[in-house]
C-alpha cells in the first residue's frame, strides 16, 4: 500500500527532519568557521574576551533559528529554534555585559552548554527510539555540551582560585577558547554529516518516484 502525502507528513521520521540540506550545511559550516575563531581568542587585542565571544554566539545561534524556522512545523525544527533563541540571548548578554573578566563568561558558558545539551539530550532520545535518521548526531552533540558544561562546573573553584592568585592568564583564556571551539565543531560536524546524509535521501527519493523509462 502506497503512502500517502499527509501519512509521510505525520511519520515519526518527518518530525525529526532538519530543513533543506542547503541550509543544513550552511549552518554547519558556518559553526566550523566560528569554531576555528574559537581557537585565536587568546589573540584578540582590544576588545574584551567576552564581546569576542557573544558575537560568536550570536552568529552561531542565529544560523540555528534560521534553520529550525525553516523545519518549525517538526520536533527537530522546534528544539533547533529554542537552542538558537537560547545562543543568541546568550551572545546578547555578552556582547551588552561589559564583563572583562574570565570568571562571569565561564560561569554563564557553563549554564549555557548545560541548557543546550539537556535539550539536544531530549530530541536525540527521541529521534532515536523513533529509529530517525542521524539520531547519532543529535545525542553526540547533546553528550558533548553536557560534557563541556560539566568540565567547567568542576573546574570552575579552581579556577576561581588561579584567577585570584596569578589574574587572567594567557592559558586560562586559551584553555576557554578549546571548549567553546569542541562545542561548535561537534555541532558542525554533525550537520554537515546530516545535511549530505539528507540530500542523499532525497536523491534516492526522487529516484524511486520517478517513472520507468522504457
Amino acid at each position: 500500500m502506497s503512502t500517502t502525502a499527509s501519512e509521510a507528513a505525520e511519520s515519526p521520521h518527518t518530525q525529526f527532519a532538519a530543513s533543506s540540506w542547503g541550509w543544513t550545511l550552511a549552518c554547519g559550516a558556518l559553526k566550523i568557521a566560528i569554531a576555528v575563531s574559537a581557537l585565536g581568542l587568546p589573540l584578540v587585542a582590544g576588545r574584551p574576551v567576552a564581546e569576542s565571544v557573544g558575537w560568536m554566539l550570536l552568529a552561531g545561534g542565529a544560523a540555528e533559528f534560521a534553520l529550525g524556522w525553516g523545519a518549525h512545523r517538526t520536533m527537530l525544527g522546534k528544539v533547533t529554534l529554542g537552542s538558537g533563541l537560547l545562543t543568541i540571548l546568550a551572545g546578547i548578554l555578552f556582547i551588552n555585559s561589559g564583563w572583562h573578566g574570565l570568571f562571569p563568561l565561564t560561569t554563564v558558558s557553563m549554564i549555557w552548554l548545560l541548557l543546550r545539551g539537556m535539550i539536544s539530550l531530549d530530541v536525540g532520545l527521541q529521534a532515536r527510539a523513533a529509529y530517525a535518521p542521524d539520531w547519532f548526531w543529535l545525542l553526540l552533540r547533546s553528550i558533548t555540551d553536557l560534557a563541556l558544561g560539566l568540565t567547567l562546573l568542576l573546574g570552575l573553584p579552581m579556577a576561581m582560585i588561579a584567577i585570584l592568585l596569578f589574574g587572567e592568564t594567557r592559558e586560562m583564556v586559551s584553555n576557554f577558547g578549546v571548549l567553546l571551539a569542541i562545542s561548535f565543531a561537534v555541532a558542525g560536524v554533525g550537520l554537515v554529516a546530516m545535511a549530505f546524509a539528507q540530500r542523499r535521501r532525497e536523491e534516492s527519493a526522487a529516484l524511486a518516484e520517478a517513472p520507468a523509462t522504457a
